[in-house]
């Protein structure tokens, strides 16, 4: 049976003679009551002790010994805590490490908390069990003793602690800027988002802020244009003590737009939610009066629905869909076979097949995009999206979604595809639609031996005198006057494109003979004979011309375009205003004062080869993300060469896999090198350009692997760089050299993005990861409203398809600037460092810069 606590049975000093006369005695100076003192202490949950002068144990009550089960009642009083501590089961329970911890070691820590009293000190016990011991000195120089334990409210405080940093995770995680402020305007809570989205310094950003210090700083930065401070503020104020939610629209002097969400909560404080919309009130703003403009801004709140019942086959369209495709409700059963017998007839085949391929589980879920006939008999590019609903079975029997109207979208990326591929100032093609246009020429050609056509190139005699004389305005003025008469001096079937400068190209089709190539040359020398008025001036211009045949045996239209160039140098020798027809012996290399061919065998040799280093940048974080590695030859005797010299003549001799494998080797032990200081999730990645020939060899997989593990260079921190052309050449080939390139987790980039290849549909085929903008679309930006457009869709496009998109030839801030506002992720150019050796390189990283 347990006998009762000293406190409990008020058997003071029956114990034994102790100092102080017992525990009584020793509590009665407490309070003038000290029974009712005692009956209190018996009900507190908290453990209770009383030891003498001589630091004798004279009282507890009932609660300490609940605490202390292993504690013998009966044979404590009188102990000090030395000898308390000394039993075995004591010992067993609280010193939790035998193994680096003796008795004697814990006692003592314990001990010089009891000698200097007055603050709570924690212990727990093997089973991790906490009490908080409170000691006080009595009047009686004593020692009274309060022990709680604090177990489950540690655990509890522990949680709560743990929420707290998920909250505060979340909040960091969140797009949206947060910040809470109270009823006196001042700031209480804020995540990370907030400082990035302002670019607010970390000292102004603390508990307490007042909001008029935030408007200040955003005063002196110029984001409120001509407006008053009162205003101003007295405006931020009001929002923030409304008694309802509110939503209102800002434009930062950065350029950026943000959406303010203000809402009340019961204690007075106001959330302030803010998310930057600058990409969506920019599109909005700037195709307002357009479909494809309306679509872009609204197209989250206007799709529209449709819930499919398998079982029943019924259809169930909202009326939003119906109106989205102009027809009444009666307009349209609720049979599946309608929304079918609306499709594009091209389009059925391909939709029927992703949606069975979804019901029957092979995919995730149904997204496609396709053409719906509207009422008015026009076809609208539709986005559907859905999601079947399964049964325990995994059989589906509802199949539910929403289908939004893109049809804007596709017409901005049918203009991105016709800018690219048109020149700019006289809407001719370009070289990269020339190209394309005699690259089918000649595969018909193949299929049809009895065709013939033929390539022209010209160039004008006196364009630089014009130039130099009128200005580039007037130089512009002939360059488009020029190209229209050609267009009414050829056939229909006869295209026209600009090269750039003064130099066009004409392809000749379905032609009889040679002779009518050169009768159709001259039509184009007697377009030129009148005269133009440019300035207030009468100019008469010239032309050299040089025709290429297609019975040569080309296979690339590159090498008849070019043929067609060398026959116009030869008609320019001649004394201009020739047309001349090229021949084998104009195809003959310039003479030089070395063979390159045979010093490029021996430029590895002779450690001629260097490489240099353009900095990519994060344009989000503004550090660097890694490095585009750019092969120099400098040779012994003629200095630095270009590459675009040498370039194309290792691909014609073969000497370019060993200088691309010497590229890739000494790139990949540079980037190791540098990532060696550097944490995993800060390393940089390496860009390593691709050439066509490289490309074409069946083992460039292979060699590039075989580079990588032998200088160990993790894969993913590779990125190699292939263009458009590159790709397209064939895409069978590509298909499978870019599956492997990405089985083996290297990362593949498409180079000159814009300026290439006439159709998109490759971004869908091939497994890519990166768009890199033409620097040509970049440096015009600024004045050119097509080019900010077609940058513009290409980041949007390159978001869509969750692709990483870097801008390349930046060199002003103002450059920079825009590409944020665009939400750009990366960018390359020399606003942020020209290409520099791996020494300069290396001391440019020790500055640690951001931009």
């Amino acid at each position: 049976m347990t006998p009762k606590s000293p406190m409990e049975s008020r058997r003071m000093g029956q114990t034994g003679q102790r100092s102080e006369a017992s525990g009584m005695t020793a509590l009665s100076t407490l309070h003038n009551d000290p029974t009712e003192l005692l009956n209190a202490l018996e009900q507190l949950e908290v453990g209770l002790c009383h030891y003498d002068r001589n630091g004798r144990l004279t009282s507890w009550n009932r609660h300490f010994l609940d605490l202390y089960t292993e504690l013998d009642p009966n044979a404590i009083a009188g102990r000090t805590l030395e000898e308390i501590i000394s039993a075995d089961a004591v010992l067993d329970r609280w010193v939790t490490d035998p193994a680096t911890e003796c008795a004697e070691t814990w006692l003592e820590r314990r001990l010089s908390r009891h000698r200097d009293p007055g603050a709570p000190v924690l212990i727990h016990d093997r089973s991790d069990r906490w009490i908080e011991i409170t000691e006080f000195r009595t009047a009686g120089g004593g020692l009274l003793s309060l022990h709680r334990d604090i177990t489950e409210a540690k655990a509890q405080r522990k949680h709560a602690e743990d929420q707290t940093m998920l909250l505060r995770a979340t909040l960091d995680s969140m797009d949206q800027a947060i910040a809470v402020f109270d009823m006196r305007m001042t700031l209480r809570v804020w995540n990370a988002r907030l400082l990035e989205l302002f670019e607010f310094p970390e000292h102004l950003i603390r508990v307490g802020t007042p909001v008029s210090e935030l408007v200040d700083f955003m005063l002196a930065r110029g984001d409120f244009v001509e407006r008053d401070r009162e205003i101003v503020l007295n405006e931020a104020i009001e929002y923030l003590r409304l008694e309802r939610s509110m939503i209102s629209n800002h434009k930062l002097a950065s350029g950026r737009i943000l959406e303010y969400t203000f809402t009340p909560m019961v204690n007075g404080d106001v959330i302030m939610a803010v998310t930057d919309v600058t990409l969506t009130e920019t599109a909005r703003q700037g195709l307002a009066e357009s479909e494809e403009r309306y679509a872009l801004s609204a197209a989250g709140s206007n799709d529209g629905l449709w819930d499919w019942d398998l079982r029943r086959e019924k259809i169930y369209l909202s009326p939003r869909w119906r109106e989205m495709l102009g027809l009444a409700q009666e307009d349209v059963s609720d049979n599946p076979a309608e929304w079918f017998s609306r499709i594009h007839p091209d389009d059925v085949a391909r939709v029927t097949k992703q949606i069975d391929a979804h019901l029957a589980g092979t995919l995730p879920h149904f997204e496609c995009e396709f053409r719906v006939r509207h009422a008015d008999g026009t076809y609208l590019w539709m986005l559907t999206r859905g999601l079947a609903v399964r049964g325990e079975d995994g059989g589906a029997h509802r199949f539910a979604g929403s289908q939004t109207d893109i049809t804007g979208r596709k017409r901005a990326e049918q203009q991105l595809v016709h800018d690219a591929l048109h020149d700019a100032l006289t809407g001719l093609p370009n070289r990269t639609l020339f190209l394309d246009l005699v690259r089918k020429a000649l595969a018909r050609l193949r299929r049809e031996p009895d065709t013939r056509f033929a390539v022209a190139f010209l160039d004008l005699d006196r364009f630089k005198i014009v130039n130099e004389s009128l200005g580039h305005v007037h130089g512009d003025d002939l360059i488009v006057a020029t190209a229209r008469r050609f267009e009414n001096a050829l056939r229909e079937s006869d295209t026209v494109a600009r090269l750039g400068g003064d130099e066009f190209a004409i392809l000749l089709e379905e032609i009889e003979s040679k002779d009518e190539a050169t009768r159709l040359s001259e039509s184009l020398h007697q377009s030129l004979a009148s005269p133009f008025r440019l300035g207030g001036k009468e100019i008469f211009v010239s032309a050299s011309l040089g025709v290429a045949h297609s019975d040569q045996g080309y296979e690339r239209p590159e090498d008849i375009l070019r043929d067609a160039e060398l026959a116009m140098y030869r008609a320019k020798e001649r004394g201009k205003a020739q047309s001349i027809a090229f021949d084998s012996e104009m195809r003959v290399w310039p003479v030089t004062p070395l063979d390159l061919d045979s010093d490029l065998r021996r430029a590895l040799e002779r450690d001629e080869m260097r490489l240099h280093y353009q900095p990519i940048i994060n344009i989000r974080r503004g550090k660097i993300a890694g490095f585009e590695a750019l092969l120099r030859w400098f040779h012994a005797e003629r200095g630095e060469i270009s590459p675009i010299e040498f370039i194309p003549v290792a691909e014609e001799t073969g000497s370019i896999f060993p200088l691309s494998q010497w590229v890739l080797r000494t790139a990949a032990r540079q980037i190791t090198e540098w990532n060696t200081a550097r944490a995993t999730s800060d390393e940089l990645e390496i860009s390593v350009n691709l050439s066509g020939r490289q490309f074409a060899r069946p083992d460039a997989v292979s060699g590039i692997i075989d580079c990588l593990e032998g200088v160990g260079l993790p894969a993913h921190l590779l990125k190699i760089e292939i263009t458009e052309s590159t790709l397209m050449e064939d895409v069978d080939r590509s298909t499978e050299m870019l599956d492997r390139l990405k089985a083996a987790n290297i990362k593949i980039c498409v180079d000159d993005f814009g300026t290439g290849y006439s159709s998109l549909s490759y971004l869908h085929t091939f497994p890519i990861d990166t768009l890199k903008i033409d620097k040509s679309f970049i440096q015009d930006m600024s004045s050119n409203y097509q080019n900010l457009e077609i940058v513009r869709t290409i980041t949007m496009l390159g978001q869509n398809l969750r692709l990483d998109v870097i801008a390349e030839g930046v060199e002003t801030p103002d450059q920079l600037g825009q590409l944020r506002a665009l939400d750009c992720h990366y960018a390359q150019g020399f606003l942020f460092s020209k290409p520099l050796s791996a020494a300069d390189m290396t001391a440019f990283l020790a500055e640690d810069k951001s931009w």
